[in-house]
Formats: structure tokens, C-alpha cells, sequence
């Protein structure tokens, strides 16, 4: 009798060891990493395979595994042990790491699908095969010889019939294949482009990545170059490079919408050798794409975060590109880094690992520093281009001289210039809505959403008050629900707010908004982007979805709001956030020919972030930035963990942070570490929980961890934590 070690696929805590189970005869030697189903009480349950235990005598009965649910592994070695690591690090379920390595949630469902048979024309086929007289028959030859291996599918729906498929596939010069169908990455319409020549700074900073592949080793790049100094083309080299080799490129991106041109490029260079990872994928294409990858039908897949998990085994390379962005950091669920998963991963799969960005992470170039990871540097944009000239503008000094706009008089100016010229701008406002909140002017207050300890935001498309927590809707009252009063005031400015103005100074200009409200709808964020890219519109209005690295050559100006609105968050990396999203933002204009031109606005003109972003210099602004960080012995230089505990009233998720607080502090005694709290970290209620938060912090907190790890906090209800908060 053999018996294996099963993690269910649950996400529950209690359930994160493995459990033992008789694997009958029958099934013969089940490769560990393999899905299969195991009865659990009166249920029937989704399990891996993690191993296998020696036969001894067990105090209870061993139930049977019930089915096999793939032919082969899903989990590869390198998967179980990646999955592991996550587990630990972030303090979630073995289970919970598992699942992001699969398809869906769903639980007893075969991964085992059917293909499609494919005709694969030899080197020696051609048009003259076929007789003259059979134009139908030639017109498919004709297709496969311009476009290669294809899905009978995929002829039938272009409208060869059968019969004539049929005579085609008769033909000796043609194999048959039986391989997954493929899957549509919405850029079909892309014709191929030949590569571009590096430039002699860009050969040398590939250089080293060349080496790294060719020795198949792994090894951490950080590639700082600045904006327009021809990233993309490093990438594009190192992903040919790679599947020339026959193995597998990971490229990830801060959020596929919003990152349409690199994706492109990665298409028109590519073509089907390309599987792109989003959100708008059904389930059986997510399938498909993995199983692509698997079976190396395809060698590249783009996509954000979630991408990392790709299920493969030849890895060859991983490119992070915008490495700083945090959306890397999954902030529900299971919160995981996934640069650090990509970590992981390159050093398991002994391959390179290259993060690229303008404005590195503090983490990431404190490492570099450090020599942990190899620092290579683009300073000067391709070709050249200057840099924007920035211009910061005192909007005390505005207020001082009676100018109460949103805009001020260089900014309107700018404005003004850039549509005289027929070229475009792009303005960020980091705060989407119209008026930020509603108060009455007689008591003070304002109107607060019931479900969450915050104020709700004027929405004017709909003519009501949201909550931007919970999405709860109402109606704007006529008189205050406090105290009875009329004197209803609308105060703050968000992006419709700015449009509604630029419209009225404006009025010949064409305008588009990119925010949450305009980008509900699918595609709609592509559709945006593609027109302002054609000139369909003069400005582009919107929040930081409008720096996530676009590339549009007509841009020759941009305006800053308010710099001050990620400034004034109360986080340690408020600073470095302003710095990032600054420099992106400038580094949108003058990126073709014609030179670029930027205005910020800003309360706090002598902050280091704001002054340093106005240089493009990062290396001024990290040396400041790490003054800080070292006195407070913040990360890089310190580790934190945030634990959140919620429930249904005030007094007791007082009452259960005091207890966790006080216990961790007991195991942690003698080991310098601080824990700080409860304490309130922004709303103090959402979606109807209380919430109080404890924070961990200390040079090393290997040792909490593991005790937190084994010990009942783990399994603690209505509590998330969150290792590395960004």
C-alpha cells in the first residue's frame, strides 16, 4: 500500500499541513505535483500530491484518493518549491501559494482538454502541388505557406470547407499535428516587424545579460535608463535570445490595459510564438494559453503579475518591466510580491532576471548598491532627445496673486501653446470623481458613507455620492443629515471637475478622461489610448493611469494638477511614490522629435521629491531618501509585517488587536523588534468591519515569522497579513 501526502485545495488554515492517504494499487505510481480528488468528511475534495510517506502503523483508518484528475503533473518540482517559499515568506496556506499556480478556482475540474488537429506544411511544400484547375485547394496552400502551421479550425472558419481541407492534408508535403488551439491575443491585425539594431550604448548594456544567458545562470539585472532611452529594445533582444534556446520568456507589465504599446510591440515582433495574460481571458482560453506555454507551442507570455505563475519548467528568462510600479504587490487575498516570486523563480530555473525602470524602486537600487543585484544604466534618452524642460509653479504664489483656478497662468499658458501647435498634453490629477467631498457649512461635517468610515466623493456623470471603498451609491442631500442646515457645499477638485473647467477655457479642445469611471467598460481604456495615440483628441486628462510608460511622438507637454496628493499619504513611501510618478509623468512629453515641456503644480515646492523629479535626477533623490529610511530603519534597510484584524463592532476587534499585540510582543522579547499598535491605519471601518492594525518592524523577522507561522495566530479568523507592505 502506498501512501501519499495531500494538501487540500482549500484556503483554509486549518488544513495548511498535508494529509495522509492510501494510494490504491490501481493507480499505479502517481508523479507527485499531480491534482487529484480525495474524500474529506462527508465531502468530496480537490488535492495535490506532495509527496509520498514510508508504510507505518497510523492510529486511524487511511482512506483511498477517490480519482486522478490530470494525465500528467500540473506542479513541477520547482512549482511545489516556489509555492513553498511563497507560503512561508508571506504567511499563507500551502494551499492558497498552490492556486496561483492554476487555471481557476474551480475545484474537481480536468485540466485535460481536447486539441485540434493542425496542418503543418514541410519546407518543400508549395502552390504547384496542386492543379491548376483546383483554385480552392491552392488558395489554402497558398495560406499556410504565408502564415505556417494552422488549426483546421482556424481554415474552417476562414472558410475552406471541409472536402477541400480534406485533399490539402492528403498532400505528403503536409504532416498533421494534434496541438492546442490558439488563442486570440487581440493584436492578430499586427504585421511583423523586423528587429532594430541596438545602439552602441545599448550593446553595452546587453552585454552582460548575453553572457548571463548563453551560461544559463541565474542572476539579477536592474536596468535604470531613462525615460525614452530604449528599454523595450533590450527586452526584445533578450526574449529572441532566449527562445532561440527553446525555452520559455516571462515578461511582465504593471497592468496589461494600460500597457498596450509594449505589448504590441512584443506581437509585431513575435507573432504567435506570443500568449498574452489578462483579465478578459475565459477560463478554457487561460487553459489554452497555459498549456501553450507547457507544451512550448509558444515561448513568450506577457502579462501582469499573476503571469509569474506561469506553469512551466524551462523558464529561460523573466523581465519586469516598470519594476517599480506597486502593483506588483497583490494587496488582497494571498499579497504576495511578484517580484519577489520572480526572484525565486529565476534562481530555481538558473536564468536571468531583469527588473527595467526610470525611477528604480528604493528596494531595488539599495540592492544594486549593495551588489546584490548588477546595475546596468541608460542615462540618455535614444538618440539624444533632451529631456522636458520642468517648470514648478508655487500655487500659494498663485493664490497670492489672486488666481483661485485649478490652473495656473503658466499652466494655461502651456496649455494654450500646445494646442496653438497642434500637438498634444497630457494632465494627471491624482484623484478621479468631481468634487472630492460634501460638507455643510453650518455644523462642519460631511457626508459619510454608511458602510465605511469615510467621505463619499461627488460623482457628476450619475449625480450622486459613491464611496470609492465599498461602491455604495446616494443621492446628494438637500439638507444636512447632522443638523438640518441647506448650505450644501461642494469642495475638492477631481478629474471631472478638471475636464469641466477645461472645457470652458478650452472650449476648442478636444479632451479625453482615463480613470476608474471611463475605464469600467471592457476595452474601453485600449479604445482611449488608441485614439488619443491616432489624434483624436488634443488632451489627455486622467489619473496615474495616464504615466503607466505610454509612448505617443505628438506629446510635447505636460501638466501636473496637484503634485501633493500622493505626498501627503500616510505611508513611508509617500515620498518615493511623488518622485516615481513625476518623473513618469514628465517623461511622457517630447519623446519624438520636438522637444517637451512640463509644468508642475505643487504646495510644497522645496520637498527633495519634487525638486529632484523636476532634475530627472534619482540618484539625488535616493541619497536623500535613504537619510530617512536609515535613521527610521525603514526597508531597505528594516523588514515589516502589517497584521489587519476586522470585526463586526469597535469593541472587540479592540479587544482582540490589544490581545495579538501583547502576545507578540512576549515572543518577541530580546529580539529588537518593535511592535507598534493597534492603531488606526485610514478608515477605521469599511464595508461594515472595524478594523485595527498591529505592525511588526526590525532588521530580522525570520524568527517572528516562523513563530507566527506555527503557531495558532496563523489561524486566527478575520485577520490578513500583509509581509513587505508597500
Amino acid at each position: 500500500m502506498q501512501l501519499g501526502e495531500i494538501i487540500i485545495n482549500r484556503p483554509a488554515k486549518q488544513l495548511n499541513k498535508p494529509l495522509t492517504y492510501e494510494i490504491p494499487e490501481s493507480f499505479g505510481k502517481i508523479p507527485v505535483g499531480t491534482r487529484v480528488a480525495v474524500p474529506l468528511g462527508a465531502s468530496r475534495e480537490e488535492g495535490i500530491l506532495v509527496g509520498y510517506s514510508e508504510m507505518k502503523e497510523m492510529p486511524f483508518v487511511v482512506k483511498p484518493i477517490l480519482s486522478v484528475l490530470d494525465p500528467t503533473p500540473w506542479f513541477s518540482s520547482e512549482m511545489l518549491s516556489t509555492a513553498r517559499k511563497l507560503s512561508e515568506y508571506y504567511l499563507c496556506t500551502f494551499a492558497e501559494a498552490l492556486s496561483l499556480f492554476t487555471v481557476d478556482k474551480s475545484k474537481l475540474k480536468s485540466y485535460d482538454r481536447p486539441k485540434v488537429e493542425w496542418l503543418v506544411p514541410s519546407s518543400s511544400f508549395h502552390i504547384g502541388l496542386f492543379e491548376p484547375r483546383k483554385q480552392k485547394q491552392r488558395l489554402l496552400a497558398q495560406y499556410l505557406i504565408d502564415h505556417g502551421p494552422t488549426s483546421v479550425t482556424t481554415l474552417r472558419s476562414l472558410g475552406f470547407s471541409a472536402p477541400v481541407i480534406k485533399q490539402v492534408k492528403e498532400c505528403s508535403h503536409i504532416n498533421l499535428e494534434l496541438r492546442y488551439e490558439m488563442t486570440k491575443t487581440r493584436y492578430e491585425d499586427k504585421e511583423y516587424t523586423e528587429p532594430i539594431p541596438l545602439s552602441e550604448a545599448q550593446e553595452q548594456v546587453y552585454t552582460p545579460i548575453h553572457q548571463c544567458i548563453q551560461d544559463a545562470r541565474s542572476e539579477t539585472f536592474l536596468l535604470h535608463g531613462v525615460t525614452g532611452s530604449g528599454k523595450t529594445q533590450i527586452y526584445l533582444k533578450a526574449v529572441q535570445e532566449t527562445i532561440q534556446q527553446d525555452k520559455i520568456a516571462i515578461v511582465l507589465v504593471p497592468e496589461i490595459a494600460l500597457t498596450t504599446q509594449i505589448v504590441k510591440r512584443f506581437v509585431e515582433r513575435f507573432g504567435q510564438e506570443v500568449v498574452v495574460f489578462h483579465s478578459q481571458l475565459t477560463k478554457s482560453e487561460r487553459y489554452n494559453n497555459w498549456e501553450r506555454l507547457r507544451r512550448k507551442d509558444s515561448h513568450i507570455i506577457i502579462g501582469a503579475r499573476s503571469a509569474v505563475f506561469a506553469p512551466t519548467e524551462d523558464i529561460g528568462l523573466i523581465v519586469v518591466d516598470e519594476e517599480h510600479d506597486p502593483s506588483y504587490k497583490q494587496q488582497d487575498m494571498t499579497r504576495y510580491d511578484a517580484r519577489m516570486v520572480a526572484r525565486w523563480r529565476s534562481e530555481a530555473n538558473h536564468c536571468p532576471l531583469l527588473f527595467g525602470s526610470a525611477t528604480p524602486s528604493v528596494q531595488a537600487y539599495y540592492k544594486a548598491q549593495q551588489q546584490e543585484y548588477t546595475l546596468l544604466s541608460l542615462p540618455h534618452r535614444i538618440f539624444h532627445q533632451p529631456m522636458p524642460k520642468v517648470q514648478v509653479i508655487d500655487m500659494k504664489e498663485e493664490m497670492f496673486y489672486g488666481n483661485y483656478s485649478v490652473f495656473s497662468a503658466s499652466l494655461t499658458q502651456l496649455i494654450q501653446e500646445t494646442l496653438e501647435k497642434r500637438e498634444q498634453m497630457i494632465l494627471l490629477l491624482n484623484r478621479r470623481g468631481h468634487s472630492t467631498f460634501v460638507m455643510c457649512r453650518e455644523c462642519g461635517k460631511t457626508i459619510q458613507c454608511p458602510h465605511c468610515d469615510i467621505s463619499m466623493v461627488y460623482h457628476q456623470a450619475h449625480q450622486d455620492l459613491q464611496c470609492h471603498y465599498c461602491d455604495h451609491h446616494e443621492t446628494v442631500p438637500h439638507i444636512c443629515p447632522h443638523c438640518g442646515s441647506q448650505k450644501i457645499k461642494f469642495f475638492g477638485t477631481g478629474t471631472q471637475k478638471v475636464e469641466e473647467e477645461l472645457q470652458k477655457c478650452f472650449p476648442q479642445a478636444r479632451i479625453a478622461r482615463l480613470d476608474q469611471d471611463t475605464t469600467s467598460t471592457k476595452g474601453a481604456s485600449e479604445r482611449i489610448l488608441g485614439d488619443f495615440g491616432k489624434g483624436a483628441y488634443d488632451i489627455l486628462l486622467g489619473t496615474q493611469m495616464v504615466a503607466k510608460g505610454h509612448d505617443f511622438l505628438n506629446v510635447t507637454a505636460v501638466g501636473v494638477i496637484t503634485a501633493d496628493s500622493v505626498l501627503h499619504i500616510p505611508v513611508y513611501t509617500a515620498a518615493e511614490r511623488t518622485f516615481n510618478l513625476l518623473t513618469q509623468a514628465a517623461g511622457r512629453a517630447g519623446r519624438g522629435k520636438k522637444s517637451g515641456h512640463v509644468v508642475i503644480q505643487t504646495y510644497n515646492p522645496d520637498h527633495y521629491a519634487i525638486i529632484h523629479s523636476t532634475n530627472h535626477d534619482y540618484e539625488s533623490f535616493f541619497k536623500e531618501e535613504m537619510i530617512g529610511r536609515e535613521a527610521l530603519q525603514y526597508p531597505p534597510i528594516g523588514e515589516m509585517i502589517q497584521i489587519t484584524l476586522l470585526d463586526t463592532t469597535l469593541s472587540k476587534v479592540k479587544e482582540r488587536a490589544t490581545e495579538l499585540a501583547n502576545t507578540l510582543r512576549k515572543a518577541s522579547h530580546g529580539q529588537g523588534i518593535d511592535i507598534l499598535g493597534p492603531y488606526e491605519n485610514g478608515a477605521t471601518k469599511i464595508r461594515d468591519m472595524y478594523r485595527l492594525c498591529i505592525m511588526i518592524r526590525g532588521i530580522n523577522l525570520q524568527q517572528i515569522k516562523s513563530y507566527m507561522y506555527h503557531s495558532d495566530i496563523f489561524t486566527m479568523p478575520h485577520m490578513y497579513i500583509d509581509v513587505d507592505p508597500v
